[in-house]
């Protein structure tokens, strides 16, 4: 590999020109108006750039580097050559430790001053880093067995692996130690002895430590100070230590957390209340401040729609756009019990020709410990008008749903909803035995793993899903239909800033016990549009009825989205992402109802993400892959709330 190729590589090499004016020889040159400006330039060095891990180490370091550029920006008068001499070392020493506290401790720096012609000289610092150093753990617990030494010692070892010799992990891997202790009821770890050797032969670094563990306790009475108008017991309830249990940092933090989640607090603190426990219970404060019990959220969403041949009752215009105007107020609190109540408008003003508006109303009151602690019942009333790629429909429901965290991070859901429906579509599709007027009741019950670290901006960790519902229907061509929805997702961070994440989502849906034809147009599956594959329009990823201007739908479906996000700065990000999808079981009875032939629908695109303090919107821009040029747009554009997954 050579320079120019490490160049395009690595993004610390800092550029190879800097002017030095001069009249006489090197050897005496009046530099009495000279400014030192120095360049730094990386060598390629084949052993850092092997795996992918080394290579973001080599990122950190770009950006710890990067700092040093001030030497090479700022004008440094230099009154002779000497002077010179003795900046460009100092320089060069500065780089040395910057180095080694990246953990590059075998790293070797060299300039070169180039004479050009009496009036030119290039000053050029060339750093070749070799290779970072591993780093290897002594540590000792003071005051405790053989046996307690060798169970600690293990599980640090375990976690050793991920570090690097930089002073930064260093620093990490102390903590990690200390943290490891306040897991099993040490909360109050001293580090009486830390210091650094390295073995230049073994390219290595050796931390030693000397930990006093202390007294091992366990949590006692828990004091909370809270404000009028919050139920004691509500917040008991978000405590996830028991009395007489075991102390452990990461239960503390989790109760702030899950308290903090509420909304309902703006502060939440929680530490023992002294520090020298009696009889090995350590009591817990934990104090709360109220947050705004009111909150008022404004989305706008936008998907393309296309041309419709509906009977004129539902009849839309050609080349519509949905824009759709969304509106939220939430009371949080809102009968001193922690219940959440939440008022959503949302609206889309249409072409006034069309004589069809979508528009929606929606009132949920989430209540929490309705049968056990930490689980939360919704209730839900609706109504809702829209207009689709496929149908028109308004609909009426009532929606009962039920929370149970049956772990840390498995979630049980228990859902049904009662629904009245009406839905109208292309003429293409009416059957004599077809009602568009019809109920439905639908029991559901799911599973929710997640493990990510966010919910509208994740940037590690997994979440799995899985959903199994039955739907039972009145006054309709079928009688009752299964379905199937399960998903997938994943969040790897590339660096340990978390700037840059590769994320995949896979999903799968599927409906059983009937034919496509008996199955309603608005619980047919489809594929398209913002929360799917982005570079078609709602609902159009899915194969045309040969001759018509209208989509099948189908009976199962697989999707699938890839992205890749970079972090720019503390508020903009920017994607590229990639989608798919197939529509499966979408074969008639009916001979006027054939289909293209299957395919899977793909589309490529990137987008931009503001990250406020709600969480970040997106603004996404879509293409089509094969796009079919009478139905297909050429870019579809999103904007929303939140990461498409």
């Amino acid at each position: 590999m050579g320079l120019n190729q490490v160049k395009f590589s690595l993004p610390f090499v800092f550029g190879i020109a800097a002017y030095v004016f001069a009249t006489e020889s090197e050897e005496d040159l009046d530099l009495h108006n000279f400014h030192y400006r120095a360049n730094l330039v990386l060598e390629e060095k084949q052993n850092i750039l092997g795996a992918l891990t080394e290579i973001i180490s080599e990122s950190e370091m770009a950006t710890e580097i990067n700092q040093l550029r001030t030497f090479a920006l700022q004008n440094k008068t230099i009154s002779n050559m000497r002077a010179l001499i003795d900046r460009i070392n100092s320089d060069i020493n500065i780089i040395y430790k910057k180095a080694h506290s990246l953990g590059f401790f075998g790293a070797k720096i060299y300039h070169k001053i180039l004479v050009k012609n009496p009036n030119n000289i290039n000053v050029n610092i060339y750093v070749d880093l070799q290779q970072i150093y591993n780093l290897k753990l002594n540590i000792k617990y003071l005051n405790r067995n053989k046996e307690f030494n060798e169970t600690h010692n293990e599980i640090m070892q375990s976690k050793l692996r991920i570090f690097k010799a930089s002073i930064a992990e260093i620093k990490a891997l102390i903590d990690v130690a200390v943290r490891d202790l306040q897991k099993n009821g040490f909360y109050e770890p001293k580090i009486l002895e830390k210091k650094v050797r390295v073995n230049y032969e073994a390219s290595e670094a050796i931390l030693y430590l000397a930990i006093d563990p202390g007294k091992k306790v366990h949590f006692g009475d828990t004091e909370i100070k809270a404000f009028s108008g919050i139920d004691e017991e509500f917040i008991r309830n978000r405590i996830v230590w028991n009395q007489g249990e075991v102390f452990d940092i990461e239960k503390i933090e989790s109760t702030v957390e899950n308290l903090k989640n509420t909304q309902i607090f703006s502060n939440v603190k929680a530490e023992p209340i002294n520090s020298r426990p009696e009889n090995t219970r350590i009591p817990i404060l934990l104090e709360l401040e109220e947050d705004k019990k009111h909150m008022v959220d404004f989305t706008l969403l936008y998907s393309g729609m296309r041309s419709m041949n509906f009977e004129k009752k539902s009849q839309a215009q050609q080349k519509l756009k949905s824009i759709i105007a969304r509106l939220s107020w939430s009371n949080c609190n809102a009968f001193d019990g922690g219940e959440k109540l939440t008022l959503t408008v949302e609206g889309t003003p249409l072409r006034a020709q069309s004589k069809r508006a979508d528009y929606g109303f929606e009132a949920t009151l989430a209540q929490p410990d309705v049968f056990f602690r930490n689980n939360t019942a919704h209730y839900t009333i609706s109504r809702k008008q829209e207009l689709t790629n496929v149908f028109f429909r308004k609909s009426d429901k009532i929606e009962l749903a039920y929370d149970y965290p049956l772990l840390r991070d498995v979630l049980l859901n228990i859902d049904g909803d009662l629904e009245r429906n009406y839905v109208d579509g292309p003429k293409i599709f009416s059957h004599d035995s077809d009602r568009k007027n019809y109920e439905n009741f639908s029991p559901s019950i799911g599973f929710i793993l997640d493990k990510t670290d966010d919910l509208l901006n994740p940037t590690s960790g997994y979440r799995l899903f899985a959903k199994f519902s039955e739907i039972f229907f009145k006054h309709s061509s079928v009688n009752s239909l299964m379905a199937l929805d399960a998903g997938f997702s994943y969040n790897l961070p590339l660096d340990d800033l978390k700037r840059t994440i590769v994320a995949f989502n896979l999903q799968r849906k599927s409906i059983l016990g009937a034919s496509i034809d008996d199955i309603p147009l608005d619980k047919r599956i489809y594929a398209g549009g913002m929360n799917s594959i982005r570079g078609y329009a709602n609902q159009m990823a899915t194969e045309m009825v040969i001759g018509e201007d209208v989509v099948m739908g189908g009976k199962s479906s697989t999707e699938f989205s890839a992205e890749i996000r970079r972090k720019f700065t503390a508020d903009f990000g920017g994607v590229v992402f990639f989608d798919g999808a197939k529509i499966f079981q979408n074969k008639s009875r009916y001979d006027n109802l054939a289909t293209e032939k299957k395919r899977w629908f793909f589309s490529i695109g990137f987008g931009l993400r503001y990250f406020s303090s709600i969480g970040p919107i997106r603004i996404d821009l879509a293409f089509p892959i094969k796009r079919r040029r009478a139905v297909d747009s050429r870019m579809q554009f999103v904007v929303s709330l939140g990461q498409a997954f």
